[in-house]
Order: structure tokens, then sequence, then C-alpha cells
């Protein structure tokens, strides 16, 4: 309401005088700023305002309000606290446990008006600071700030005003409802073509003028119960649409206050501008168009499956979120200055010793205000899975902070909560303070329904495995951190209680766990510099830990021929060391040390190499190549053999449009998005809409007719090449070399290049066009076509990841998503040929999740790795065999091990009973009694174990 600054006209009591006077009525306005909070103390309100062309009211001291003359009470609560209930107690420093609506009531009770008074109170804009991350916000942004205003804003205003009604019924309480009426404006009229930077002027947001002026419009509707003045003379100052608009916008707010529908102004003349908003509505965009020839939706394999897939890299921007603790997706630490952002990074941290071997801090270095770690980072909107409650467990003692998107917090040692939506912005874990003997260490986050699944051990959110859990072979390069790998010996691996696995990477354990979980195929690229040592235990661990009948593809680093990683830099340095200078040092190298990490695996996995698939890669796009890796004469001296003997499977990419999106297509490119979003306005003006609704039927449809051209462009250029050309080349040298051919990655790779890649046009065209059906027609062609090759195992790259100008590489954009080209993939997983190889039937059968509904059941699991989840009754949990994972839930719940008491090592972590038997470890949580079905008369109790 009132803006503090040398601008008098930036508040609202500015521009209520200004029309005051112009229809000769009074004001004298008094106020104080405080926090609604606070407002218990300081009572009685003490007189601070002073605004220039503003009369001020005269209260004396000791004087009472009705002494003074005042007729009217306006409140205006603070705009950041309507995530919870106005009879909610404020979450932060608040002894009293004061509420807003509570402090309202004090407020109102001591102004004491008698009868006759008014107590008011004034709708406020909401914060914009959760809605952005740098202000001015987008249009999307600025939509969905207006979208709280006219929905959960007003709803909280409507709650409060009821509340305080229904607590003093007799007196005069009412609400000025700006907020809603600002934003119906400013979203549905022509005052929407605004500029967002002439109304706000930060994300507060404090804003110009202008905002301040159309406030004040509502505020003298509500305070005089009139009409704004009819024939005011608007400043020259303000916008000019509010300006020529004024007569009609004095209608629409009247009538918006009054409830009145009888207009104030005649209809304006044919042609001319209206503020009123528009009848029409434009039609939501009808379910996606599907060719007749692409596959339905939810194919699933009856038998062995047929596709790989990568996954993409850990991070706390991915919309992947594999794990049920989202700390293991987090940021790693970061340090910050005061007054700044950042200061310290991660490696500056652990080479300080400030950070444990797992990555936890220690103590907060001198001259660094606090470390935070990042979650949940520029989620969309459409992620409706990661809205909800979270919690937050830690060990240790100190103060612990939650930032960023965390909303409606709660705060005790060792826990704490947040509420969450997805959008722009991130969530901050931040340590602000850490005791010195017991840091703050072993920090999990986790949506609150899953806490079950953290408390029994469960590594991986289901929300995400059944997503990928059909699919035949899991490619973990990204995982693995592969591309520039620093890790060099054992010590250097990621390790199972490492902070976050964004930081050097997701360990072994890890990804042999998910394998077995879901029954896929684990697809490993070993770091280019580890060491022999590294390469056996990394060996051993598989062929210990990897399901019997699950097969582990073996590559030696990714892409070496590539020279934007630096593994390729580094081949060559090696090449050139051992061998001096030559064209092909660097793929002979390559060729060298893949054969050599190859025959460590065969040595070390013996007479069961029959589980190993030994993968060599080659350089698709330049044919011929692949000779310096297979026979690599250099490599003669020390293997004493061609490196060829030492690979099972030849692996190439799958790729098409690379260079589509560069700059000699640009003209092409915007030919058709010119032509494009010139279609969609016209089928939108032929549907009647106008205005806004107009240019949501655009935005919905803008590229339409441009994916049909863009995708016969791929169709016959790069996709031609790859289909006819290349493919058949490396078939020819996959047979010659008496290696199957396999795919290691593959899919659309249109995205804008060069100069293009900074088009956010070009960029949204990309996003759209990759998971159009036009974009599945293609990937229908192109998987048909490596079969038609003799490749077996397409593998597509990535499973789940945001599109943005970097590349639309998410067969799924989030785990909520639907989209044509997901649905093909799916397809060729359940019907593509898979007899390549002879597995037993049930190789790929994953483990289940089960869960109890509340009345007491029996859950049985199968052989492989289960999850069963009692309810709220006393339920039996019946494990199959694996490394299951059981909570009991509420009530009295029995597990039953398979075999006998003696077969198991029983041992405690925290709240985890773990029970490692012939079969693996059974983790173990909220059960009360433990029986075994080859001992039916043994029962113990848990608590005792």
């Amino acid at each position: 309401m009132n803006h503090v600054s040398d601008d008098p006209t930036t508040n609202v009591p500015y521009w209520l005088q200004q029309m005051a006077a112009a229809d000769d009525r009074g004001l004298e306005v008094e106020g104080q700023f405080m926090f609604l909070k606070n407002l218990p103390d300081e009572l009685p309100p003490t007189p601070g305002w002073r605004i220039d062309g503003v009369e001020r009211l005269s209260i004396a001291r000791g004087q009472g309000f009705a002494e003074a003359g005042v007729d009217t009470v306006l409140l205006t609560p603070e705009n950041f606290i309507q995530y919870q209930a106005p009879d909610a107690a404020y979450e932060w420093d608040n002894p009293g446990n004061v509420t807003p609506l509570g402090a309202t009531l004090q407020a109102f009770d001591a102004a004491n008006l008698g009868p006759g008074g008014r107590y008011m109170v004034y709708e406020g804009w909401a914060d914009m600071q959760g809605f952005l991350r740098n202000f001015p916000p987008r249009a999307r942004q600025l939509r969905r700030y207006h979208a709280y205003n006219l929905g959960e804003n007003a709803d909280w205003y409507d709650a409060y005003v009821a509340d305080l009604r229904a607590a003093r019924p007799g007196d005069d309480i009412s609400l000025i409802p700006v907020a809603r009426i600002l934003s119906e404006l400013l979203t549905d009229s022509p005052l929407a073509e605004m500029d967002v930077e002439t109304l706000y002027s930060d994300d507060a947001p404090h804003g110009t003028a202008n905002l301040y002026f159309l406030a004040a419009m509502v505020s003298y509707a509500a305070l005089y119960e009139a009409p704004p003045p009819e024939g005011y003379t608007v400043s020259e100052a303000l916008h000019p649409l509010i300006r020529d608009g004024y007569p009609v916008l004095r209608d629409v707010i009247w009538r918006s206050v009054s409830g009145s529908d009888e207009a104030l102004v005649a209809p304006p003349p044919s042609g001319a501008p209206e503020i009123a908003p528009s009848p029409a509505v434009a039609p939501r965009l009808e379910p996606m168009r599907v060719a007749a020839n692409l596959p339905p939706r939810g194919a699933r394999p009856s038998g062995a499956p047929a596709l790989a897939m990568g996954l993409n890299g850990i991070s706390d921007w991915s919309t992947q979120h594999p794990f049920v603790d989202l700390m293991k997706s987090a940021r790693p630490w970061i340090g910050h200055k005061p007054g700044q952002w950042g200061g310290m990074t991660f490696d500056e941290l652990r080479n300080g010793g400030h950070l444990d071997a797992q990555g936890w801090p220690l103590r907060i270095p001198q001259g660094i205000e606090r470390l935070e770690a990042l979650i949940l980072t520029d989620q969309p909107e459409a992620a409706a899975h990661l809205a909800g409650r979270y919690v937050v467990l830690y060990d240790g003692q100190g103060e612990l902070a939650l930032t960023g998107r965390a909303r409606q917090q709660f705060f005790e040692p060792g826990r704490a909560a947040f509420s969450y939506t997805p959008g722009e912005g991130l969530v901050g874990i931040a340590v602000e303070a850490t005791d010195a003997d017991d840091p703050i260490r072993n920090i999990r986050v986790v949506r609150e329904d899953q806490l079950p699944l953290l408390e029994a051990g469960v590594i991986f959110n289901p929300d995400w495995t059944r997503r990928v859990e059909d699919l035949r072979s899991l490619r973990f390069m990204d995982w693995m951190a592969t591309n520039g790998s620093t890790q060099v010996t054992w010590d250097d691996r990621p390790r199972p209680d490492d902070m976050t696995y964004a930081w050097r990477g997701v360990p072994v354990e890890a990804m042999i766990a998910l394998s077995n979980q879901i029954g896929a195929d684990p697809w490993f690229t070993l770091p280019h510099r580890a060491d022999d040592a590294y390469v056996r235990a990394f060996a051993e661990t598989v062929k210990t830990g990897l399901d019997q009948q699950l097969h582990a593809y073996v590559e030696y680093s990714n892409e070496v021929w590539n020279f934007i990683f630096p593994q390729a830099q580094w081949a060559q340095a090696q090449a050139e060391a051992r061998w001096g200078q030559s064209e092909s040092g660097w793929m002979q190298f390559y060729g060298l040390r893949a054969a050599q990490v190859m025959d460590l695996f065969s040595e070390v996995f013996g007479d069961q190499s029959d589980r190993l698939v030994r993968v060599v890669a080659v350089h698709t796009g330049w044919p011929g190549l692949e000779e310096q890796v297979l026979n690599a004469p250099l490599a003669w001296l020390e293997l004493r053999r061609a490196p060829a003997a030492s690979f099972d499977a030849y692996a190439v990419s799958g790729y098409f449009g690379h260079g589509f999106g560069g700059p000699d297509n640009a003209s092409q490119l915007n030919g058709w998005l010119d032509a494009a979003e010139a279609d969609a306005v016209t089928a939108g003006e032929a549907e009647g809409l106008r205005r806004v609704a107009l240019r949501e039927y655009v935005d919905e449809r803008r590229f339409d007719t441009a994916f049909a051209p863009a995708a016969e462009v791929l169709r016959g250029g790069s996709m031609q090449e790859l289909i006819t050309e290349l493919w058949p080349h490396h078939a020819r040298a996959a047979r010659d070399a008496g290696l199957r051919m396999v795919m290691y990655e593959g899919g659309t790779h249109a995205k804008g290049e060069g100069p293009l890649l900074e088009d956010p046009r070009l960029t949204a065209f990309f996003e759209a066009f990759s998971y159009s059906p036009d974009m599945a027609g293609l990937y229908q062609e192109l998987l048909a076509a490596w079969t038609d090759a003799g490749g077996h195992l397409f593998n597509a790259f990535v499973d789940v990841a945001p599109p943005s100008k970097w590349g639309s590489w998410g067969a799924l954009r989030h785990l909520d998503d639907a989209n044509p080209r997901w649905d093909v993939l799916m397809a060729y997983n359940s019907a593509a040929p898979a007899d390549w190889e002879t597995r037993a039937a049930d190789a790929f059968a994953g483990g289940v999740l089960r869960q109890a509904a509340g009345g007491g059941e029996t859950l049985t699991g199968t052989t492989r790795a289960d999850i069963l989840l009692g309810g709220a009754g006393d339920d039996v949990l019946v494990a199959g065999g694996g490394a299951d994972h059981l909570h009991g839930g509420a009530g009295r719940d029995r597990a039953v091990l398979p075999g006998t008491p003696d077969q198991y090592e029983m041992r405690r972590d925290g709240v985890r009973l773990l029970a490692s038997g012939p079969d693996g470890t059974v983790t173990l949580a909220g059960v009360e009694l433990v029986g075994f079905d080859a001992a039916p008369e043994t029962v113990l109790t848990a608590e005792t174990l």
C-alpha cells in the first residue's frame, strides 16, 4: 500500500488523496509499519506516515481512535504468510504463538471505533519471489503469479475475513479485494500488454506509480462505496493504456467491488479497445495427435525386452529423481560469503579439510556465512509427483535452514519439514552453524509419503523405477561421471554413504542393486585413468553382487575418439608418450587399454565370463577409423595380438539431426516457424478468439505446421545417411571382426547450434518438435532400420531429462510425462526381436512393490529384490529371497524370511534390522516379529535382535 521512497506516487494514499479531491471528498490518513506478528507488542500504534500530498490525520498522544475521529481502520497483512491458514501460528521467532487471525483481532479490539466504525482488510498482491529466480519474470512466470493471486491468495483472504467476522459478528469487517482485481485486469484486458517493469520494480514486489494508481482505484471504490471519480484527469506520467482506458477501468473496478451489473459507461464503439474480460475462452489443447501408425500407450514386454537406455546424469536440476533420498541428487556444498552467493567451492571446502570423507561439513570455514546444498532446481510444474510435504532428517547438532521454494517450514532437533510445489527456483539445505564435536551430517530429504521406504532402506524412487523397470539394459555412463573422470585408484571411487552422488558419481553397489531390483543388464563405463587394481576390484564387486542371470556390459570409458572430452586428449598424450606422434595414436591406445580392461574382467570372472559382454565403441561418423582400434598395430608390442580378440560387441551410435539447427539452416527454419505461427493465428481467429484467449491458443499451436517439413528434412538427410551408409558399413566391420553390433547411444540430436543455440524461439521449437508425433514417426523408422541393419540392443539416450537449448535428450521430460516418442520406444522394447542370445525365461524379471491397504494382510514377495510395505493392521510380510526391503507400518507385524534362523546374521542399523542370509541382506523396519519359512515354530522378537 505504501512503498516508502522519494516518489510519493508509489503508494496508494497519494492517489486516494488525488481522487478524493477530484470527487470533493475528504481524506485524512495516518499509519504505522510493522509485522503483524509483532503487533501485540506494538499496541497502541505509533503514527509514522509522512507522504507528500496526503493530509495527515491528527491523533494526540493517548487519544483513542474514535475520539480522534477515525472512522476506518485498514490493516494490510504481510504478503508472504499465505502458505498456511490464518489461524496457524507464525513459524519463526514466535514464542507467543501469535497467529495472523489473533493479531488482527487484537488490533481491531485496540482500535475500538465503536458504532459506525469500519474495519477493513487490504488484500495486497502476493510475494513474487517464489515464482521466479530473477526479476523480471518471464510471461509464463507472470501468468502463474497472477493465477496465484486469483486463486490461493484470494482464498486465503476470503477465509481470513470470514474468520474475523465469525469472531466479531457485531463489527463491520470487510475486504478490499485489490490483488485479485488487479491480476484479473493484468491478465484479461488490454492492460495485459503492459510491460511487467512498467508495473513492478522488484520481486517483493514493490511497484511503480501505475500499479499503485490501479490499487488506489480499487481501494477508493471500497472505502467510499462509490465508483472512482468520473471525469478524473489521469496524470500524464501514467501509462497510456491506463490514461486512455480510465473510464472503462472505472466501470469494471466498480462492478467488481460492488457486485453491480449496471454499467457506468456506454459500451465502446466497434473496434475500440475493451477492458472487460473477454467471454471467449481458449479451447485447451486437444489430446496429443497420434498418427494412425503410432503405437498405443502403455506397451509392456511379455517376453524378453529389446531396448537399452542410458540413464541421465545425477544433478539437482535433473527431472529423473531416481533416489528416495533427494540428498543423493543434491548439488555439493557451496560456501557463501557474507552478502553474496557463493565464494567457496566444494573442492575448496574439501581441500581445506572442512568436510569429512563422505562430504559432510566438519566446520564452517572462517569468512563463510553458511554452507548450502541445492535440490529440486527448476523442476517443471507438470511434474506433479513432486508436490507435497517433505521431511529432512539429520544427525548431529547445529543450525539448519531451508531456502528457496521450501514453504511452511518446521524445525525441531534432528528433523525439519517443508512443503514444495515444482516450478522455477530451488530448495536449499543450508548449514548455518555446526557443533565441532557433533557436526550436522547424514542429512536425508524424503517426500513424507515415502518415509517408510527410507526407513526400510529402499534406495530407488518407485515413481522412477516404474518407468525404467521393463528395459533390457541400463547404460551407466552419466551415472558413473565417466566423461573427464579423475578416478585412478580404488580409493577414488564413489561410496554408498557419500553425501551426494552428484559429487563423484553413483557407487557400483547402487548400480548393481538397481540392476538386480528391476532385472536389467548393467552397462558399465570404466574411468579412462583407472589402474589395474581399480579394474579388478570393480570386476570382483560386479561378479559377486550382480544377479547370476544378468549379464554385465563392460566398456572402457566413453567416446574416446571425441576430443570434446578429456579422455580423448589423455589418450593422445598416452599414445605420444609410448609411440611418438601419429595420426591415429589416440585410437590405437584406446584399443590397447580397452582390451587390457576387458582382459582383466575376463580374468576375474574366469569360468563365468559368459556373464560378460565386453564392448568396444567406434566413431560411427568416421568409417574406417575402427580399424585403428580393432587392429592397433602399435599395440601389438604389448598385447602380442590385435585388440579385437578381447571384445564381444561392437558399439555404434544412432544419432540423427547433427547440424540441423545450425546457421546454414537458419533461414529455412525461421521461414517454417513464421508460417506456422501465422497458421495458428489464422486458426484461432477463425474460432472467434481474441486477446488473451487468442494468445494462449497460438502459444500452444505456434509450431504445429512446422513439424512435418522439419521431419521430412531429417528423414532425407542425416537419418538417411545413418541408415543407408553408416550402419551398413559398421555392420560389415562388426561381422568381419566376429563381433555383435550393438548401440551405445542413439536418438535425436536436433537442437540449436552455434549462434542459434541462444535463439529462444528455435529452442522452444526443438523442445516441442522432439516430443511430437512427427518425431515419434522418425523414431519408428530409425528403430526398424536398426533391426534391418542387423543391430541389437538399440540404446536410447537418455531416460528422463528436461529439454533445454542443449538438447531434448530425455525420452521422458519428467516422471509424469507421456509422449508419443516414449510410446514408440516402449512398443519397440516389447515387440522387437530379442533372440540374439539365449537367456533364462525370467532373466529380466524384477522385484515387486506390494503395499497393504490397512486391514491386516499377508504380502508375499518373489525371488528378486522386493519391497513389501505393511499398513495400519497386523501384517505378515513374506520375503521370497533376494535383497528385500520390508516395512511393517503400524500394528504388530511379522516378517517371514526364507530358510532357518542359523542361516542369518542379524545386526542393527539405526531403526533398521539387517538380516544377512544366503540370498542377500533383507532390510526390516517397523516389524515386531521375525519368523522363518523352514522353521515355522521359531518366532523371534525383533527388538531383541
